[in-house]
């Protein structure tokens, strides 16, 4: 529960319900550089990506578990979802419920840093939503969306 010391890590509502509505729309088209794109501005727009914690207090690591196309970092929007997703995987309730909310646009690069330990991706909102990026797209796709304008 929330307090005043202690503030949502959970966007606004209306900011995931678009997010939800982006990533339905990459579903149904997921050819559409425009869907792709809308999602992922408004992925990379969050004020903190949540990630279930792994490892040491001193140096968590995100959840990463194992998708068709190989290991995936799991992130996630709410706290309510990594706890569902952390379930969905076979985390205990109290292992699902440690998370690590990493403010943007630091949780880019951290997160593109495991690429060298052999981690192919990053899965958001699985396994509602589960859209993913290769951890190698991040940088760049990062770079893109500050060079250029939304695609409609």
């Amino acid at each position: 529960m929330d307090s005043p010391e202690m503030p949502s890590l959970n966007p606004p509502v209306e900011v995931v319900a678009d997010i939800d509505r982006k990533a339905a729309r990459l579903h149904a088209e997921p050819q559409s550089f425009a869907a792709m794109d809308g999602l992922w501005r408004a992925v990379y727009g969050l004020d903190r990506w949540i990630f279930i914690a792994r490892g040491s207090q001193d140096d968590p690591k995100p959840y990463a578990g194992e998708l068709s196309p190989g290991p995936m970092v799991f992130a996630f929007t709410t706290a309510e979802r990594a706890l569902e997703g952390g379930r969905s995987v076979g985390l205990s309730d109290e292992e699902a419920s440690l998370l690590l909310a990493v403010p943007m646009p630091g949780a880019i690069e951290w997160v593109a840093s495991f690429a060298g330990s052999g981690i192919a991706g990053i899965a958001f909102d699985v396994p509602s939503a589960g859209y993913y990026a290769p951890l190698t797209n991040l940088l760049p796709m990062r770079d893109h969306m500050t060079a250029n304008p939304p695609v409609e």
